[in-house]
């Protein structure tokens, strides 16, 4: 009840200010079980600026046609029909579905397997119950993301065996990228979507770190993701994660973030770095920095819990 109300209150609530020779732009919406915000600075000029309000109109547009498909709680979503039927035949699906798929598996590549929305038949293993060895080895074997087949060509997607998907961690860097990419003659401004968020132009960020440090970053044409690690979904992951086809050490993080050229990367990497552990995730943001043709595009920040000093932060910063 309490998100219907939420819907009502934000889906298509725009607002227009302007002064000078800008406008502003502003809108709100209630999507994937998130509240979406989009501040946006453009030109004054009519014409710039009803192309950028109809592309705002537009992207969110494809927002509500993306928390349709992928609503994991409705057995009349997209996602529940694959979920069900892929594993016994190859599927025809919707190019948004297709693309959000394509990105979460070219993601699982990108990460070395740390970020996997194949990891489903394990969680849900341990959701509401402690499972048998035998339910364990069954589900471990169906989850990983080479359990997925695309048809690049014909947007067609086939399981190779029983397995599920679940987009939760790369929903809402998924969706605003999708708005963002609809966008053109942004000045300046900001989609942002629960712990995940794009900034257009330059932009200074303070974000609290512990009780004596805040993070000051200078953003430019970057996403910032945020990983609260007191989530149900990390503290539960206890129960789970040595069973994860990736190896995936235990540091006591209590909070990600993620500076990125895009929104869904910035996301994914925060999750992966979260299994992947302090160490490995700075070695691997310095292999992506050195491919990178924008290195300072790249950063992660982790908040760590130390029983003797209280908290700590380690950033990648801190090797240049």
């Amino acid at each position: 009840m309490y998100k219907r109300v939420m819907a009502v209150l934000f889906i298509g609530s725009v607002l227009l200010t302007g002064c000078g020779n800008q406008k502003e732009l502003k809108r709100q919406g209630y999507h994937l079980d998130t509240i979406f915000e989009v501040q946006l600075k453009t030109d004054n000029k009519k014409d710039i600026f009803a192309r950028a309000q109809r592309s705002l109109n537009e992207g969110f547009d494809r927002l509500v046609e993306l928390d349709s498909n992928i609503n994991k709680l409705s057995p009349l979503s997209e996602i529940s029909a694959i979920n069900a039927n892929a594993s016994v035949r190859t599927m025809d699906i919707s190019k948004i579905t297709y693309d959000l798929l394509d990105k979460s598996l070219n993601a699982s590549v990108f990460t070395d397997g740390y970020f996997d929305i194949v990891w489903r038949p394990l969680t849900k293993l341990f959701e509401m119950s402690s499972p048998s060895a035998e339910r364990i080895a069954r589900a471990r074997s169906v989850s990983g993301y080479n359990n997925i087949a695309l048809d690049r060509s014909l947007h067609r997607v086939r399981y190779l065996n029983t397995t599920e998907v679940d987009f939760e961690q790369i929903k809402r860097g998924f969706a605003v990228d999708l708005i963002r990419s609809r966008l053109s003659n942004v000045d300046s401004g900001q989609i942002k979507a629960g712990n995940v968020a794009y900034y257009f132009g330059s932009k200074k960020l303070s974000l609290k770190l512990t009780e004596k440090e805040n993070l000051n970053l200078k953003l430019n044409n970057a996403a910032v993701a945020v990983l609260d690690a007191t989530d149900s979904y990390y503290v539960n992951s206890s129960a789970w994660r040595k069973y994860l086809p990736v190896v995936s050490p235990v540091d006591p993080i209590r909070q990600i973030i993620v500076v990125a050229p895009t929104a869904v990367t910035a996301e994914v990497l925060s999750n992966a770095f979260y299994f992947m552990g302090v160490e490995k995730s700075l070695q691997k943001i310095d292999s992506i920095k050195k491919e990178a043709s924008r290195q300072s595009m790249y950063e992660v920040y982790f908040v760590l819990d130390d029983d003797e000093n209280g908290s700590r932060v380690v950033s990648s910063v801190e090797k240049k």
